[in-house]
């Protein structure tokens, strides 16, 4: 099969979403290569470095010393697994080493960025997201197969850069047995929503959103429970009795206890984490229409609710049934669908496919 260099962000430092599956993807290479793997991590840039790659038309996280590292690793791979659009740089190194590239794309960034700064109205939000795309436009050509996590992506990148997706890859979990699930439950537990998220601006105006819309209106023996970064800028809010804010937690038992899982998010790309964790726990998730791409629109009312409107949220939360239980339709979809196993034996088909052939390696 070949040796492959895995080129990310370095997940071991970080805790949102998109580090989790960049774990998960570290794990995909290592099974694909049966063990032959090399990791390089890009670590995160200061705001003079990105400033400094934006004028020099560099790839996220670039520097000359990383380059040496990555030419000298990159010599003994036979595929590069770029883990982001974002390092167009090193993507287009890879190519012009004569090696094949497979670049997964975590959100069509120029979308994602561009979001980010109509939000903000930061110019510095702004340069960021022209940066994003740029490196994304090098990125897309120069790798040789590209892997994206659903379809409402794939078409955007067609309609940004002319060309489509080699794979689907949607967000994935190991399986957490029902049994396990069940055992962290406490019967005495007060009845909770939860809200599971890092700290960026999509979580922040989601959580105000349903803190100032939909909490006034949920009865007030519900409690809401925020768990993850996002609690960080919250603390400075008064906050209604039955708000919560939790912060860093083992995820496992905050979502065993929890009613349902919620997720009003209306800005991004990408699938969203916090939906498929949510049903690997088979826990109900009420969420907008953001919140479920990438899910078959058809199995939507079975394992919880799509709410358009604060109102929707308000009428779904007080006729939630009040338990625990694992919800099997959930828990079913997320086996079925997005469990580590199932997305893994789609990516081998896929993967012998694509690189069985000897010649396909050089």
């Amino acid at each position: 099969m070949g040796k492959i260099l895995f080129v990310s962000r370095d997940f071991e430092k970080a805790c949102d979403g998109g580090a989790v599956v960049a774990r998960q993807h570290w794990e995909y290479v290592i099974q694909l290569s049966e063990g032959n793997a090399e990791r390089l991590f890009i670590q995160k840039s200061s705001h003079l470095s990105l400033l400094r790659n934006l004028i020099l038309h560099k790839g996220y996280g670039e520097t000359s010393a990383l380059m040496h590292r990555f030419r000298e690793m990159a010599a003994n791979a036979d595929i590069i697994w770029v883990d982001g659009s974002l390092y167009g740089g090193i993507v287009r190194e890879a190519a012009r080493l004569g090696k094949k590239v497979v670049c997964f794309y975590h959100n069509i960034e120029a979308n994602y960025y561009g979001a980010k700064a109509d939000l903000a109205r930061n110019p510095a939000d702004r340069l960021m997201a022209y940066f994003a795309k740029s490196n994304e436009r090098k990125s897309t050509r120069f790798a040789t197969t590209r892997l994206l996590l659903n379809e409402r992506d794939n078409a955007e990148l067609q309609r940004i850069y002319g060309v489509k997706a080699d794979f689907i890859q949607p967000i994935s979990f190991k399986a957490v047995p029902k049994e396990k699930i069940e055992a962290k439950i406490d019967p005495g537990m007060k009845p909770y929503l939860l809200f599971v998220g890092s700290r960026f601006f999509a979580n922040e105006e989601g959580v105000d959103w349903f803190l100032e819309r939909v909490m006034p209106g949920v009865s007030p023996d519900i409690d809401f429970r925020v768990v993850g970064t996002i609690c960080d800028a919250l603390r400075d809010r008064t906050l209604p009795p039955n708000v919560y804010l939790e912060g860093r937690v083992h995820l496992t038992p905050w979502y065993a206890n929890a009613m349902a899982v919620v997720s009003p998010i209306f800005t991004g790309s990408g699938m969203k984490t916090k939906t498929i964790e949510a049903l690997r726990f088979g826990r109900r998730v009420l969420g907008t229409k953001e919140a479920f791409v990438g899910l078959p629109q058809e199995v939507l009312s079975g394992i919880g609710a799509y709410c358009c409107s604060a109102s929707d949220f308000i009428n779904e939360i007080n006729r939630l049934p009040v338990d625990c239980h694992v919800h099997n339709p959930s828990y079913r979809l997320f086996l079925e669908k997005f469990s580590e196993l199932a997305v893994y034996k789609d990516l081998k088909d896929f993967w012998d496919r694509r690189f069985s052939d000897a010649d396909s390696l050089r």
